[in-house]
């Protein structure tokens, strides 16, 4: 872990065991595609560990995909149809949002799709402890009908020119190509990203904000 990232994790981990509550505290880690949020989420988690004896949950919203005949509705156009279609927020809601923050049980699901068979599959359930920290991440998280759940909001500040550059790269096997990947991520994901960030305005509702252009070296906006 390079310096700079020690300093980001050492605050968000002092803030995440410094707010007390009596129920799982649920921390959502948002960010554009590619932005590195899954990264962050899982150094954060192990950070966390060495840090606390209290459970450390994950989470990944991508775990709640639709399958793909609903994500690519054709009626729609490619920016419009990610932002509406990729996830399954309802069940999303149901499983992992409202066990965890209201019911006092804390039985919860971790994941209900398979990205393997492209099929809809429950994962058995699981028993939150009544302090455990709950870490997820993933694209949307602020939308208006998920945004008061969390208590601690992260959100990671990256250019679009450097996630495309990112994502292109990471997925031009399974896509098929460099520029065909870059194409996807600037017709789906960064048109997506504009809908999102103009409807639901993540920015303001974010308790840390972390410049994440550089992964190595990330800082704190706010």
């Amino acid at each position: 872990m390079t310096e700079a990232q020690s300093k980001v994790y050492d605050t968000i981990s002092t803030t995440i065991l410094g707010h007390k509550i009596n129920r799982p505290l649920l921390v959502a880690i948002n960010g554009k595609d590619a932005s590195g949020k899954t990264m962050m989420a899982d150094i954060l988690a192990e950070y966390l560990s060495s840090q606390t004896s209290r459970e450390i949950i994950r989470i990944s919203i991508d775990d709640f995909m639709n399958e793909r005949k609903v994500r690519y509705t054709p009626s729609e156009s490619a920016g419009r149809s990610c932002y509406q279609y990729t996830f399954n927020f309802s069940d999303f809601t149901r499983y992992v949002l409202m066990p965890l923050h209201k019911n006092n049980k804390w039985v919860y699901k971790d994941k209900i799709f398979d990205h393997a068979t492209d099929n809809i599959m429950f994962s058995p359930d699981k028993v939150a402890n009544v302090d455990a920290i709950v870490i997820i991440d993933g694209v949307f998280l602020y939308k208006n009908e998920l945004v008061d759940y969390w208590d601690i909001k992260i959100l990671l500040q990256t250019d679009n020119e450097v996630i495309i550059k990112r994502g292109a790269k990471r997925d031009e096997q399974r896509i098929g190509s460099y520029e065909e990947a870059k194409r996807k991520y600037i017709n789906r994901y960064i048109a997506s990203q504009t809908i999102y960030y103009d409807e639901e305005k993540p920015e303001q509702a974010a308790d840390i904000i972390v410049d994440n252009n550089d992964i190595n070296s990330p800082f704190l906006v706010v």
